[in-house]
């Protein structure tokens, strides 16, 4: 594989993980995972051994939502409860929540992404609102760095990942890992960890060689 497919599959691979995370799958989504390309993405992510334990628990999350008259309402319920409310009741995808002294939103992260966005003349989709600091928009640009630096070996993107995602991204898991439901977004949350910590890893041998 070509320097430049390994990063088109590390970018879609961000976008995917930034999808999960920006609303609920709807029904159609859903079945992607049981006969469609989802299987075949967790399939593939499977064979990676440091990606197993969160495969299995991502598999079981759907088993056990499609064991529910309306799977689909099941899960978005699971987003609800994870995503859309506190840090006492679940795991708000805001970096400032976990980065900032008073726990609240829109805090120095987000001004720093703001700032990110402003520096490269990008602009956050308006349909989608939210501070700057969602883990999604986070994982959104992130993919887009990765193919504006083509083949590149980037201190950009290593110099992300640390600042803007490692520097909390510990707690935020482990934040999922406290609420009781399927667990699917668990499991998604566990696999982009491993993959995130994985990816660094590289980039940091990329910045030795």
């Amino acid at each position: 594989m070509t320097d430049s497919e390994i990063n088109e599959q590390r970018a879609s691979l961000y976008w995917w993980f930034a999808t999960l995370l920006t609303k609920e799958l709807n029904s159609e989504q859903l079945s992607q995972y049981f006969s469609g390309d989802g299987v075949n993405l967790l399939t593939k992510l499977d064979t990676e051994p440091d990606f197993k334990d969160a495969i299995a628990k991502i598999r079981s999350g759907l088993v056990m939502v499609m064991a529910i008259e309306q799977p689909t309402l099941e899960l978005a319920a699971d987003f609800s409860q994870l995503f859309l409310t506190d840090a006492k009741k679940g795991a708000p995808p805001y970096a400032s929540v976990y980065l900032s002294k008073s726990g609240q939103m829109f805090e120095k992260p987000h001004q720093q992404m703001l700032a990110l966005f402003k520096k490269e003349g990008l602009a956050i989709d308006p349909d989608f609102k939210e501070p700057a600091d969602h883990i999604a928009i986070q994982l959104d640009y992130l993919g887009n760095l990765i193919l504006k630096d083509a083949n590149k070996s980037s201190h950009a993107q290593h110099a992300f990942i640390e600042e803007h995602l490692l520097s909390w991204l510990t707690p935020f898991v482990n934040s999922t890992l406290r609420v009781q439901n399927s667990g699917f977004y668990q499991g998604i949350c566990l696999l982009l960890q491993a993959y995130i910590e994985q990816d660094f890893k590289r980039l940091s041998l990329e910045q030795t060689s």
